[in-house]
This record gives C-alpha cells, sequence and structure tokens, in this order.
C-alpha cells in the first residue's frame, strides 16, 4: 500500500514539487536535530517535546525519500545503499 501513496503523491503533485519539499523537511529535521541537542540541559517536559519532534521530523523525511524512490530508480538507489552498508561493515570489522 505504501508504494501505491508514494507514487500517487507524486503523480499528483509532480517531481519538482516533492523536491521542494524534501528539501523544506530536511530543513526541518536538521532544525530538530538541533533543538533535541540543546535539550540536553533542560527539564525533562522540554526533552521530550524535543525527542517527539525530532522523532515526527524523522518520520516526514523517511516519507519523503520513499517518495524520492519512486521518483528515481530505486534499484540503482538500492545498489548505492548496498554499496554503502558495506563499505561502513567492513569498517565496523577493522
Amino acid at each position: 500500500m505504501e508504494d501505491n501513496i508514494y507514487k500517487r503523491i507524486v503523480d499528483k503533485w509532480g517531481v519538482e514539487s516533492q523536491l521542494n519539499m524534501v528539501t523544506e523537511e530536511i530543513g526541518e529535521l536538521l532544525q530538530a536535530i538541533s533543538k533535541f541537542r540543546r535539550s540536553y540541559n533542560k527539564d525533562d517536559e522540554t526533552k521530550d517535546k524535543a525527542y517527539d519532534h525530532l522523532c515526527e521530523e524523522t518520520a516526514d523525511v523517511i516519507n519523503m525519500m520513499n517518495q524520492m524512490r519512486e521518483m528515481f530508480d530505486s534499484e540503482l538507489i538500492d545498489k548505492y545503499i548496498e554499496e554503502k552498508l558495506e563499505r561502513i561493515s567492513k569498517k565496523l570489522d577493522e
């Protein structure tokens, strides 16, 4: 079902619009990471809100990345993911 939703989103709003959304969502994730890091020395409620917001923005970016898989060559993306994971795995084993 998810794949169908991502395809429908791209079909409805188009690649250019969704690429703009990707950059917006990544920017929001960067801000959420910054606020989360700054919340370490704050009260529990502030930390909890920052954590929740970080998780929400992470979900938004993951959804946008899934749309990018729909817009671009998912097989090529998977190839690069595998290559990068193999490289990291070798470093972990060193």
